[in-house]
């Protein structure tokens, strides 16, 4: 059987679509939101219990920017934002991973949506969800993705459920690896 390519020839199609509070509308981020998505990070990696001396480093803040500024025009990557009255207040993001087939999932593509967060004061309104959501929708109209995974927060997980997420029977565990420095290059 041939197999399908990841559509990495063009970008996903993400259409802005009228938020859950008025004047709110959900789309595809831009480079001009960059800015407010690294904030938002910060805020789901507070939630998750980040030190706040690694929070506020200011190397993985530009190692992020320019992350995003590689990839927003990734077909692999959506990130999705809500903006009311012209600010961005809540997003989320998939990415499809290149996965070796399971019992659970047959095809050879996952999906993994990572930061999912809303500043506080916009909270409880749906926004958050609708971000999921017009992520679900890029996975389902723009992607091969069978199976999307994702790290939920306790505060997350019933919005989570209500998206029809289940509870992983294997649960997430990190190894960090050390490295030796590498040594400058002679010249």
């Amino acid at each position: 059987m041939a197999r399908r390519p990841l559509r990495r020839d063009r970008r996903p199609a993400l259409e802005e679509r009228p938020g859950p509070v008025e004047g709110s509308v959900v789309r595809a981020a831009t480079a001009a939101d960059i800015g407010s998505v690294i904030e938002l990070r910060i805020l789901m990696f507070e939630a998750m219990g980040t030190p706040n001396e690694d929070l506020y480093d200011p190397r993985w803040r530009a190692d992020a920017a320019r992350w995003l500024q590689l990839h927003l025009d990734d077909a692999g990557v959506a990130v999705v934002v809500a903006d009311v009255g012209g600010a961005v207040v809540s997003c989320a993001m998939g990415q499809v991973v290149d996965l070796m087939p399971s019992p659970t999932r047959r095809g050879d593509v996952g999906g993994l949506l990572t930061n999912v967060a809303t500043f506080p004061s916009h909270r409880r309104r749906g926004l958050s969800q609708a971000c999921v959501e017009g992520v679900l929708d890029w996975f389902t109209q723009s992607t091969r993705v069978e199976v999307v995974t994702l790290n939920a927060t306790a505060e997350g997980a019933p919005m989570y459920e209500a998206l029809g997420f289940t509870p992983s029977q294997f649960p997430e565990m990190r190894a960090r690896l050390t490295r030796e420095p590498t040594p400058p290059e002679a010249g």
